[in-house]
């Protein structure tokens, strides 16, 4: 069948297909039909073209390229039929207003019609849910970014019950069936799922025809007009109510984070100074964290003048910070700003303790889950009315397979939620069928062909995924086959099938679609969520899961060294796993799931638990499933570039709700890579890091210490009083902003004596410089997840570090001191260009090395 790119109407009926050509004649329109030589000449009122989704050149091209894509990837059955190239024939007319217009044409505008404004979320909702459901009614194409547990599933549901309400139809499909599984059992389970179909592929049309059931009785669910408006009105006002406690449950989940961040920076804290002479120094009792760091930075300024504290600043001191003890001033710099470190954190900690019970009181006061639950209750009862309304005393008849295609308007009506996979979904019904919506749920894992099927038969989009998880797979072969056809159209790269799933592709096509994260998280343990908080997105999620002491959340268990590993299987980590790990952890009845890279690992380990409860697969098939423990075993005798795929990782170590265990070969590997970072975090977090010469960076300690700095030293917030310096800083964030180098953070004016563990490696010079708590590196990148430093930089003002200045030869000997230690450092001229590239280089370079702290 010929794909029409226009549609000619004659007194409002499509005649398309019976016109062999036609054309303009002033305020006319010339046709002529096909088996004839006639013309006729009809005019505007009677005779209109109408433009469809390839009607543009450009449109068409990618059409016919995404249609050649899916004749080289599409499966055959017995009979050499291609499925998914025949729903391309299929294809006669795609309308304008079509979702795939905006894909092909890559040109998205302001959909056309009224925008709906969702009021009712009867599964419940967080700020991000209700942004994300606004955002996908008042767009023709919009993205929900979906990190682990936060609750996507919940997110498709409010959309489904609000189209419901709006009475429009929603298909919802994935790459595979177990999505919209999941989307039907959750409405299943709230008693709505008679409105639901789940078609697809020829089984699942026959399990559905098998199994339909009649409208139960909703008789119960019937409101009054009166009823109706009273619950609207309670809703209404319940909503408004919780999303000023949403905002405060956000903030203490992020209270209670920073909370357990700083007591563990604090055991280290301690733990590095332990033979440091305690200094007891009373201060007033109710001193904040804002005067402990003012105080510090007063005494460094008195330090840099080469100033003595006089009896006027020590009275101004007594009364403003509480110090009376005169001993205090007879300590050395260094020794006064460790007293204010020391205090820092009891006081930052008892004031995040303090702000966490004063926002826990309130929310118990406000009742938060009682009023949510009232909430989703009131919201669940309106839609049900409405269902009462449409569908009580109403007899459904039964369809016959034949009927879901011949009847499929009707169908559509009776069954308003179609699920399927997104290969499937135009053989669900109709041809002609158009959904209001199409929400692709997985759609990292959808490819370009099919996902462009999913948009062939509908007016919007939600697309649904997480481009930080595992995308679909396209093995060699068909990236070869489908890099020739690709290769044989002028397109741009986002269209290129063999490396981009249907969401990568359109965040590059368009990026500035309308975009919502997707931040409150309700799964892993705190210790474990975070990892791929800080590692994969941004420190951006909202970790709304409680601290348990149920089990350790975090192990490593490392194998003996050798070359275990054979043909991708590796016994020992079974054996670890089966004969140490599960009977030391406690492992025996509990929800267990192994995950591993690597099939044949899998295949081992399922005939090492056969006959047991334990789940074991590979991390891509675990993808989108959780257990209460995850042991991942990483196989390789030295990481590969498969095992260690950021995605790949992502999704393992989300798996685990309590606990994460890590089983490794204990190989010494000082390469920079992410399981490597994995196993340092753990480190960190477990307080087993073996201490090497450089200092685990405190940085909540010297980043409370810069935003008070900055506040004292400019109120615009700038962090030096030299541009340059502020400059740099700018540049330092936008490099660390990039995906790769995600894992690292940025530290301004930092103390050279907190780098290193001891000053032995120098000179009486060296060490006297290096130790001056005013010595210090213009910014220190280090690793965030292990509090290792990584490279330290200098900005070097032309005239002010000129060769033969007394900063020249500071320079010099901070050069010295750095190569000492094998530190790295990068120094920028400010009459130099091409700063950010140096930077980016610098750091790649860093990561290949093996001698990466």
């Amino acid at each position: 069948m010929s794909l029409k790119r226009e549609l000619i109407y004659i007194d409002e009926k499509d005649e398309t297909d019976r016109i062999a050509e036609y054309s303009y004649q002033g305020d006319k329109i010339r046709i002529v039909f096909k088996n004839t030589t006639k013309e006729f000449l009809y005019g505007r009122e009677r005779a209109r073209i109408v433009r469809t989704a390839v009607s543009s050149d450009k449109a068409f091209n990618v059409f016919n390229y995404l249609k050649e894509i899916a004749e080289t990837v599409g499966l055959k059955t017995e009979e050499g039929n291609n499925i998914l190239a025949r729903s391309y024939d299929s294809i006669a007319a795609i309308p304008e207003d079509c979702v795939l217009e905006v894909f092909l044409n890559h040109s998205l505008s302001a959909p056309k019609g009224k925008s709906t404004n969702p009021g009712f979320f009867p599964f419940g909702f967080n700020l991000s849910q209700r942004k994300a459901v606004n955002t996908a009614f008042s767009n023709k194409l919009s993205v929900i970014e979906g990190p682990p547990g936060t609750g996507k599933t919940q997110t498709i549901l409010n959309i489904i019950a609000n189209a419901i309400l709006n009475e429009q139809s929603v298909a919802v499909v994935s790459s595979n069936n177990s999505a919209t599984k999941n989307v039907y059992e959750k409405l299943e389970k709230n008693g709505v799922e008679f409105i639901a179909a789940l078609l697809g592929n020829s089984r699942n049309k026959k399990e559905f025809i098998d199994s339909q059931k009649a409208i139960p009785d909703l008789s119960e669910f019937h409101l009054g007009d009166e009823e109706k408006t009273n619950l609207k009105e309670k809703a209404t006002t319940l909503i408004a109510e919780l999303s000023g406690n949403l905002h405060k449950k956000n903030e203490l989940a992020l209270l209670r984070l920073q909370l357990e961040n700083f007591e563990t920076e604090y055991e280290h804290f301690k733990e590095t100074y332990k033979d440091k002479a305690k200094k007891v120094v009373a201060f007033k009792r109710a001193i904040t964290v804002d005067n402990i760091l003012q105080l510090w930075i007063k005494l460094e300024a008195f330090g840099n003048r080469k100033r003595k504290i006089g009896f006027i600043k020590r009275l101004i001191f007594r009364l403003k910070y509480g110090i009376k003890d005169k001993s205090f001033y007879t300590n050395s710099l260094g020794e006064m700003i460790y007293i204010c470190q020391s205090k820092y954190y009891p006081t930052k900690i008892s004031e995040l303790i303090e702000k966490i019970g004063s926002l826990e009181i309130s929310l118990r006061y406000f009742s938060f889950n009682n009023k949510m639950k009232e909430y989703t209750e009131t919201s669940m009862q309106l839609l049900k009315a409405e269902l009462c309304e449409r569908y009580n005393n109403q007899k459904r008849e039964p369809y016959t397979i034949q009927e879901l295609r011949i009847k499929s308007d009707k169908f559509i009506k009776d069954y308003p939620i179609i699920m399927s996979t997104t290969y499937s979904l135009r053989q669900s019904l109709s041809d002609n069928i158009s959904y209001d919506y199409v929400i692709i749920d997985e759609s990292s894992q959808v490819d370009l062909a099919t996902g462009a099927l999913a948009f062939s038969c509908a007016k919007r989009a939600v697309i649904v995924g997480d481009t930080k998880q595992l995308p679909n797979v396209v093995d060699a072969d068909m990236q070869e086959k489908t890099n020739m056809v690709f290769n044989s159209y002028e397109l741009q790269e986002p269209y290129r099938y063999s490396n981009h799933s249907l969401l990568s592709s359109l965040i590059e096509l368009f990026p500035n679609v309308p975009k919502t994260l997707l931040r409150e998280h309700y799964r892993c343990h705190p210790k474990i969520i975070e990892f791929c908080n800080k590692k994969f997105y941004d420190n951006q999620l909202i970790v709304h899961t409680k601290y348990s002491e149920k089990r350790q959340p975090l192990v490593v268990y490392k194998t003996v060294q050798g070359n275990h590993a054979r043909e991708r299987m590796n016994q020992r980590q079974i054996d670890i796993i089966k004969n140490e790990i599960i009977p030391k952890e406690g492992l025996e009845n509990v929800d267990l799931g192994i995950v591993t890279p690597y099939r044949n690992q899998t295949n081992a380990l399922q005939m090492a638990f056969q006959g047991t409860s334990i789940k074991s697969d590979t991390v891509d098939k675990f993808q989108g499933r959780e257990n209460e423990v995850i042991i991942l075993s990483t196989v390789d005798n030295n990481i590969s570039e498969f095992t260690d795929n950021p995605n790949r990782l992502n999704v393992a170590v989300s798996r685990a709700i309590d606990q994460l265990i890590v089983v490794v070969n204990g190989n010494d590997n000082e390469s920079d890579n992410n399981i490597s970072d994995l196993i340092k975090y753990i480190e960190y977090n477990n307080f087993s890091i073996v201490q090497s010469e450089l200092s685990s960076i405190f940085d909540l300690l010297y980043r409370g210490y810069e935003e008070e700095r900055s506040k004292i030293l400019r109120k615009s917030g700038k962090i030096s009083e030299f541009d340059s310096e502020n400059l740099m800083f700018g540049l330092i964030k936008q490099v660390l902003a990039e995906d790769q180098f995600l894992k690292y953070d940025t530290l301004p004016h930092f103390p050279l004596r907190q780098l290193f563990m001891d000053f032995s490696r120098l000179n009486e010079q060296e060490a006297k410089y290096a130790s001056n708590p005013l010595t210090h590196l213009d910014f220190l990148i280090y690793n965030k997840l292990s509090k290792v430093p990584v490279l330290g930089i200098e900005v070097d003002g032309f005239k002010f570090h000129k060769r033969g200045t007394k900063q020249a030869e500071r320079d010099k000997l901070k050069d010295q001191i750095l190569k000492e230690y094998n530190f790295p450092i990068l120094r920028f001229r400010t009459n130099e260009s091409n700063e950010k590239e140096r930077l980016r280089n610098k750091i790649i370079e860093l990561q290949t090395q093996k001698e990466l702290w």
